[in-house]
């Protein structure tokens, strides 16, 4: 009986051991397939279809036929059929240098100021993705309000793809919701329809979204309004932001991670993302939009600004509201507007510590430069000679405005009027 015994004790200890190196092997298994699926070492024909050839020339493509500055995306031209103004949008993969190392900031603050031994990050990152016409985002299609449009899409990626124009009311045919026929690879589609409606929109994918939108698949459409602004606007500049998981030593982003570590404004990271330099007294609407994960609370030195839009279209001035910092849900699009008087060289960036850093390198934080949703607004003054003034010195600062010609004044707002003690008055 003893000798069962010791067999039976002896079996199960050999059946556990077997049975604890079993599931140790299955998990180290699942974790080295775990890892390999972080690096996110995507095969070509992921990203595209070697058999489909990509558009290199597409028609109007480099044209600035609009006013709007997609600052670092090159504009979209239109040709016209009668009375229809048609574009033409291809879908395919591209490649892109998000940074190439060097910084478009040079000589923006005096050497004087700069200060001694600070870290900068001179590294190039290049990006795989997908994107509209050579890029993501795409390029801006401009329209005006009442428009009649069309739109031919080509499907250049190694998947079916349609177009949501987001934030548009048109007819449910028009709109490439996920419900719709997709456009095959390789195929061309045609969308036709007029816009009743003014403001910053987008075009984006309206299939395999989680994937498509997250690769990059986005663009700005923007309508104007058909009578025009209620000021006259000398610099119209879009922004949007975009996100991505990138690994060290690759190209194609993780698409299933909510670890970002590069962050872009129009497809570009600090240091290399384009200054945009504003001439003292204009008029400046920036125009800001996100459509991947992220909130982004987008903050401007030097100004206060005027929210005077969202994806909703304008805003009655009765409901407009100031501040130096909005925050760009998703999805969604916030306007801005200012006056360029104060002259310098202006930080505008996001206000997320972590979306302006460049590539999250995990080692001691030394003293840092600027990466990520970093540029300048570059206000070139009309006349270094005269002393800085603020603007609620309004005779004053008008003065200056007349000595050097421009003729944006700064005018006083009214105060408000005191009905109920006018009507006091009135009574006796």
């Amino acid at each position: 009986m003893r000798q069962i015994f010791c067999c039976l004790i002896i079996f199960l200890f050999l059946f556990f051991v077997s049975f604890i190196q079993t599931r140790t092997q299955d998990w180290h298994a699942r974790r080295k397939k775990r890892a390999k699926h972080s690096v996110h070492m995507a095969p070509k024909d992921a990203w595209a279809d070697p058999t489909i050839k990509r558009s290199i020339i597409i028609p109007h493509m480099g044209e600035q036929m609009g006013v709007v500055e997609t600052i670092g995306v090159s504009p979209l031209g239109y040709e016209m059929d009668g009375d229809t103004k048609v574009f033409h949008i291809v879908a395919q993969p591209i490649e892109q240098l998000i940074t190439d190392g060097k910084s478009q900031h040079e000589g923006l603050v005096p050497a004087m100021q700069h200060m001694v031994g600070a870290y900068h990050m001179n590294v190039q990152q290049k990006l795989r993705a997908w994107g509209y016409n050579g890029s993501t985002p795409g390029p801006t299609i401009e329209i005006t309000e009442g428009d009649k449009v069309r739109i031919i899409v080509k499907n250049e990626l190694p998947e079916p793809t349609t177009i949501h124009w987001h934030g548009i009311e048109i007819p449910f045919a028009q709109d490439g919701s996920s419900d719709a026929k997709p456009i095959m690879p390789g195929k061309t589609h045609t969308y036709e329809f007029t816009p009743y409606q003014s403001g910053t929109y987008f075009y984006h994918s309206g299939f395999n979204i989680s994937r498509q939108e997250m690769y990059g698949l986005v663009g700005f459409l923007i309508i104007h309004p058909k009578n025009g602004y209620d000021e006259k606007i000398d610099r119209d500049i879009a922004i949007l932001m975009q996100e991505w998981a990138i690994m060290p030593g690759n190209v194609y982003p993780n698409l299933v991670t909510m670890n970002f570590n590069w962050f872009t404004f129009n497809g570009h990271t600090a240091p290399s993302i384009p200054v945009m330099n504003i001439q003292q007294g204009e008029r400046v609407r920036i125009r800001l939009g996100t459509m991947m994960m992220d909130n982004h609370p987008i903050h401007i030195h030097g100004f206060t600004w005027t929210v005077v839009g969202t994806e909703g279209g304008p805003i009655q001035k009765s409901a407009q509201w100031k501040g130096s910092t909005i925050d760009v849900p998703v999805g969604s699009t916030r306007d801005v507007e200012f006056v360029a008087w104060n002259p310098g060289s202006w930080p505008f960036h996001c206000h997320k510590m972590h979306h302006v850093m460049t590539a999250h390198a995990e080692v001691p934080m030394g003293i840092m430069s600027h990466g990520g949703m970093f540029t300048f607004v570059n206000v070139i003054p009309n006349d270094v000679t005269i002393p800085w003034q603020h603007p609620s010195q309004e005779e004053v600062y008008n003065e200056k405005l007349d000595a050097f010609g421009y003729e944006q004044k700064l005018e006083k707002e009214e105060e408000p009027v005191d009905t109920m003690n006018m009507s006091r008055h009135e009574g006796h």
